[in-house]
């Protein structure tokens, strides 16, 4: 047997499922349909999403803060996806979470 995209898609569903995370089905949530939650597929990150937890992780922080917060994580300074990831996790850490 072959590893192929499917089996780890499906692996990965049903490790995050165990977690408690919600499965949605990809073709729901796409652009133009009712469930949607992001403009284009270009938009790799599902903010309201991101905007819900950051406001669930940290509900003492003014909302200003959580504001900028959000800006940081969507703000990409730099074309490479690695450095990119380095810069993100510096800044992640640089937050305080409370």
């Amino acid at each position: 047997m072959s590893l192929t995209e499917s089996i780890v898609e499906a692996a990965a569903l049903e490790w995050f499922g165990k977690l408690g995370y919600a499965i949605g089905h990809g073709p729901q949530l796409a652009p133009g349909e009712p469930a949607a939650e992001r403009e284009s597929f270009g938009a790799v990150v599902l903010v309201g999403r991101l905007r819900e937890a950051i406001r669930r992780l940290n509900p003492t922080i003014p909302e200003e803060a959580r504001d900028e917060t959000l800006r940081k994580v969507l703000r990409v300074g730099t074309p490479s996806a690695t450095q990119m990831n380095c810069a993100f996790h510096r800044g992640i850490s640089s937050i305080r979470m409370n």
